[in-house]
Formats: C-alpha cells, structure tokens, sequence
C-alpha cells in the first residue's frame, strides 16, 4: 500500500510532511488482518524501515455507544478501562474521516481546552463537553497506547448526536408549590424520571414513574397518554437549578431520552410584599387604565373642537356687519348735516 491508494477500503496511509511520520489507520478489524505489518521508505536505507505485529487481544472493544447531547447544555463522555491499562495513557479522539484527531489525553499537561475537559476516574476518565453546538456531533474514540511506542489503539466507539430540546424558565418564591407538565413521545410503558443537574447525561435522580418520592416533596404521574406531570412542593432556595424530563433506556447502546429541560430559580420573598403574578396584575391593569383615559380625553378634545367652529364663524360675521353698518351710519349722518346760512335774516 502507497501514499497514492491511501484511501482503499478500511485502511488509510496519512503521511505528515511536517513531522517527517507515516501513520496508518485502520477501521473495523477483521480477523484477518492481524499479523505482521512492514512500513517501507523508499530511496531510504534500509534500517529505516519499520515492522510491527497486530495482535488480537481478547475483550479488547466496547460495544458502541450512541450519546444524544442538546444544544447549549453539557454532555459527558465516559472512557473505562480494565485495570491492566492503569499503567497505559488514556486518550479521547475524534474521526474526521482521515485520522482521528487527539482532544485530550491523561498524559495531556493541559486537562481543559475550553470546550472538553477530562477528569480522572478510578475506571478510566470522563471528558464534559460545555456549551454543546451541532459541531461537536461526529464519532468519538476512547483509546489507549503505551509510554512507549508508535502505535495507539481505540477500544469504543461513541457516536454523539446534538439536538434541540424544548427548554423554559421559572421564577419562583419560596414556600411555593410548582406544577409542570412533560410530554413525550416513547412509549406509555417505558419508565419516565426527572433529575436535577446541568449535565443531562450525569444528572442525579430525583423520581421516576416507578419509584416515587418518598419524601412527598416531589411527585410524577404519568396520564399514559404521552404526558407526565410533575409537582414540586414547598420550594426552598436549594431547589433551584436545572431539572430534566426522561425517559429510561435500558439496552446499553445509547443514553437516556429526554424531552424537556426546565431552569428554576427560587427566590426568598420578603413579609409583606406582592407576588410576581399579582404586581404583574396591578401593573396591567395601571396601564390599562391610562390608555382608556387619554382615549376618552382625546375623544372630548375633538368633539369640543368640531363644536367651536360654527359659533366663531357666526359672531366674526355679526361683529363684520355691526362695524360695517356703524360705518354706514357715520356716513349717513355727514352726509345729510347742512351748515346753516348766517347771512340769512330770521324774523322771531
């Protein structure tokens, strides 16, 4: 196999320029395929050349395992191991067709990039995923290799799938008692539960369809008609946080199903203030009140107005023919007034 048929079938040749290395991956092995393999340099002396042997181990492989993360949310992919990897390094990859390409592993100085973090477990290690988006689905490889070497295997597959979920928001005083309702669509036999914790895939139970709440703090009833209702009683301020709405699954293929995330946050009302439903109320109906006013003040102001305008029309024309009929009076009246005859004789 050259560089040039790198992508025959299962196997893939990647030559790195950068670092001068060859690494050959292989997918699905077969039974078939385990031997001796020799890796040949051409136009290069010949201890350069490097050969190995692929050796079957028993119980080497995992089931595959499909894990459904939701948008914005954390996801938290478990690696374990046997004990005889406790002296190997551990590491989590992604497949990206071509390799797979390394995230983080136990030898990493570095245990966070920002968006993965790994965490050390008595069995193997655990990375969370923060902030999920749609580029973080793709298939995953918990993998180990030795201290020393040039070969790395990965022994289970994770297939993660991001998604949307319907999410709302809450906030409560304390004291109260919280019903919501849950719908969902796996089937009326399966059991349904809620956890707290804003990691989906490791949150903790809090009660299902099939071990209730002995505390009575919560219940959940299930009407068998694809819709669960959930009570909380008496909220305290530790009761906030995020709860999820589930359903089980039990094959050990894939995770847990859930159908809706609710953020509560529970908040210590003073004695003698108002609700946040009641203020709400009073404020509604305040504004309610102005807008009715200014639309009857305005309703005044235009019929007032329409109503002006004959009465001024008629006394500016009353006041027109008043000084125009004085007029005609002062003329009359130097119209008709004689100066007497002085030089005339007047007889008494």
């Amino acid at each position: 196999m050259n560089t040039n048929a790198s992508k025959v079938k299962r196997f893939n040749l990647h030559h790195d320029t950068m670092s001068k290395s060859v690494t050959l991956l292989i997918k699905q092995l077969q039974k078939e395929e385990y031997g001796k393999y020799k890796c040949e340099f051409k136009h290069i002396t010949a201890q350069d050349n490097v050969t190995w042997t692929l050796e079957h181990e028993k119980d080497g492989c995992q089931e595959p395992f499909t894990q459904t993360a939701y948008v914005t949310a954390q996801t938290t992919i478990t690696c374990d191991y046997p004990n005889k990897y406790n002296s190997s390094i551990k590491f989590l990859c992604k497949d990206n067709n071509v390799s797979c390409e390394e995230i983080l592993s136990t030898q990493s100085p570095v245990k966070s990039n920002g968006t993965f973090t790994l965490t050390d477990t008595n069995r193997g290690f655990n990375v969370s995923v923060s902030n999920v988006s749609s580029q973080h689905a793709g298939v995953y490889w918990c993998g180990v290799k030795p201290n020393e070497g040039s070969y790395r295997a990965s022994r289970r597959k994770i297939k993660l799938e991001v998604t949307h979920i319907k999410s709302f928001t809450r906030f409560l005083s304390v004291g109260q008692n919280f019903t919501y309702w849950c719908k969902y669509k796996s089937s009326p036999s399966v059991k349904k539960f809620v956890c707290k914790g804003e990691d989906p895939s490791i949150c903790q139970s809090l009660l299902s369809t099939s071990k209730p709440d002995i505390t009575g703090k919560f219940s959940i009833k299930d009407d068998k008609k694809n819709n669960i209702t959930i009570t909380i009683r008496d909220l305290k301020a530790d009761d906030s946080g995020t709860y999820w709405c589930g359903a089980y699954n039990t094959d050990g293929k894939q995770s847990h199903m859930f159908f809706t995330r609710l953020d509560m946050t529970v908040v210590l009302q003073p004695a003698g203030s108002l609700s946040h439903g009641y203020f709400l109320v009073i404020i509604i109906s305040c504004v309610s009140a102005l807008l009715l006013l200014l639309l009857v003040l305005n309703v005044i102001f235009i019929y007032k107005r329409k109503a002006s305008l004959p009465v001024s029309r008629t006394r500016n024309t009353h006041n027109i023919n008043t000084q125009t009929h004085m007029r005609m009076c002062k003329t009359s009246q130097k119209t008709n007034y004689k100066t007497p005859d002085v030089s005339r004789n007047y007889v008494f």
